[in-house]
């Protein structure tokens, strides 16, 4: 008998071992208990019974329950891997609990995904974090910073470049307004290294946030602390933006009249009006009025700007005087106008340099002219001709556009896949520049332009062609938590875009095999439509990123996420 219920006992401990072996689960158990940080404090998030995939729901968190998240549950059923975040049961919903845990789908948090500076929606979407005691803390304070600058907030600790960047693309929906607390944030340390700094930006930084004030016996800001990750990473991510704005303002908007009122509403960003001043204004030779010369150079050497100056006046008056510009600054702070005045060879006989109070745009001619208020100076500056980099705006934009080649066939063969998507949607697609979206948008539509759209998915590096309209398309992916998708193949008959393949739940308990089904993706005359973005700054790039878009169901999905 007690030969048996050992044997028994060993029966039960081996059906064990081997359940635990193939559904493979993994426990990453928290050394110390993570919270819940809530964007929107009105949301919820669903609790379930168990850990496994289609686990009865036995009801809802929120802030208020105050969740402990003790640890990160991978369940592994048919090759997916299925993960869930192990709570313990808060009061609201412990009746229901059949023991002290409660579970909640990792798909419906963010515990990692917003360290990533991807902009993927469906992150963004999300709006709870999994995190630590410390980041909890941080986050809270970080919302304050965001939404609330002139509250109470007394002080601040900024370490996670990872949540501060997730945090202002969820609250701050538009791009420039993240953009601008960005630079906020980035001269908030600038004046904490900083403090004696002083002009009118700094004074209207302290006004906005008043913590800055907080100075020890010494004069340094006591209620700013950072670390070096979080400075570095908040310099590249700052710069690059920065770099793209002023790389894509001329094409802010399609007129010069146009870029006057983008460039006067630069005026509540930190030193960007010089910036871009800086930009637009390189190798420019300008009409100059309010000052004591007549012309204003931005040339390197007097010689230089004497020579561009008759090349566009060749019966220059020789009593008119000539000024060279540069546009100085201390560490993009403190910005001036340094004026060399110049005699008829050229030569430097006068330099001061003044303090930018403000910069404005004005139309001038059929360019783009300023008007610059310095310390005991204003002046006027007319345009003799565009400048390069303004070349871009107004009509050379049109001309860039029609260098393009018209036959799209040469586009895909001489270009990267990337930049060729990128030429084809200037060339052929419909749209502009995205004032919300900081990006150009551009859609090719089935209606007008479905040969093209397909010449795009079928010289896809994913796609393979058997011959010209058929071939194969092998990938598989998972669209959710749930739908799972692969394909196989893909033929055009008569101006029909069909792919086959298989979609399918991703934790299926059915062991039936399901066949492929055929599905039309688009056809010639109808509205489905290819979607392109892409900073400006990417039109010069060889290889660019460009952001695709395709909306569609089932097996078509593929064609999202090959391209």
């Amino acid at each position: 008998m007690k030969l048996i219920q050992n044997s028994f006992g060993i029966l039960i401990l081996l059906s064990a071992v081997v359940l635990v072996n193939c559904s493979k689960k993994k426990v990453e158990n928290f050394t110390v208990p993570k919270k819940i940080f809530f964007i929107d404090t009105k949301d919820t998030i669903d609790v379930l019974q168990t850990e496994e995939p289609l686990a009865e729901k036995i009801g809802t968190i929120s802030e208020s329950d105050s969740v402990q998240v003790l640890a990160l549950v991978s369940f592994e059923k048919k090759d997916m891997v299925y993960k869930t975040y192990q709570i313990k049961c808060p009061t609201s919903i412990k009746h229901k609990c059949k023991t002290e845990f409660g579970y909640i789908r990792a798909f419906d948090v963010e515990g990692g995904g917003y360290t990533s500076s991807s902009s993927d929606f469906s992150v963004l979407l999300k709006k709870k974090l999994i995190v630590s005691n410390e980041e909890y803390t941080e986050s809270n304070q970080l919302k304050q910073l965001i939404l609330e600058p002139k509250s109470t907030l007394s002080s601040i600790t900024i370490n996670h470049f990872s949540i501060f960047h997730f945090l202002i693309r969820s609250f701050l929906t538009k791009p420039e307004d993240q953009f601008q607390k960005m630079e906020e944030v980035y001269q908030i340390l600038k004046l904490a290294e900083n403090p004696s700094r002083e002009d009118q930006y700094v004074t209207s930084l302290k006004k906005k946030y008043p913590f800055l004030n907080e100075v020890n016996d010494s004069g340094a800001i006591s209620s700013v602390t950072t670390n070096n990750d979080f400075e570095q990473k908040l310099t590249e991510a700052r710069n690059e933006l920065m770099n793209s704005f002023i790389a894509g303002f001329p094409l802010r908007a399609s007129t010069f009249k146009g870029l006057v009122g983008q460039f006067n509403k630069l005026k509540n960003f930190p030193y960007l009006s010089e910036k871009v001043f800086e930009y637009l204004s390189k190798e420019g030779v300008y009409s100059v009025s309010g000052f004591e010369t007549q012309y204003l150079i931005n040339a390197e050497s007097g010689s230089t700007a004497l020579n561009k100056l008759k090349k566009l006046e060749p019966n220059l008056d020789p009593t008119k005087t000539l000024g060279m510009y540069q546009i100085l600054h201390d560490s993009e702070t403190n910005y001036q106008i340094k004026i060399q005045i110049l005699d008829g060879m050229g030569n430097v006989t006068k330099e001061e340099s003044y303090p930018i109070v403000s910069i404005s745009a004005e139309e001038s001619g059929n360019s783009l002219g300023f008007k610059i208020k310095a310390d005991k100076q204003d002046m006027i500056l007319s345009p003799l001709e565009t400048t390069p980099n303004l070349l871009i705006a107004g009509e050379g934009f049109k001309e860039f556009v029609k260098a393009i080649p018209n036959d799209y066939k040469d586009i895909i063969k001489n270009n990267d896949y990337n930049k060729a998507k990128l030429l084809i949607a200037l060339k052929f697609g419909e749209g502009g520049f995205d004032e919300k979206l900081g990006k150009m948008v551009y859609i090719l539509s089935a209606s007008k332009r479905y040969w093209i759209m397909l010449d795009l998915f079928r010289f896809n590096p994913n796609v393979k062609r058997s011959h010209d309209y058929d071939g194969t398309l092998e990938t598989s992916f998972s669209v959710d938590e749930h739908t799972c998708i692969s394909t196989s193949k893909w033929r055009q008959p008569k101006g029909e875009l069909y792919i086959t393949g298989i979609e399918t739940s991703c934790y299926s308990d059915s062991d039936e095999e399901i066949s492929p089904t055929e599905s039309m993706c688009f056809y010639e005359g109808g509205s489905m439509f290819y979607q392109f973005e892409f900073s400006p700054s990417e039109l010069r790039s060889d290889k660019p990123y460009v952001e695709f878009k395709f909306e569609n169901s089932g097996v078509c999905q593929a064609i999202q996420h090959i391209m």
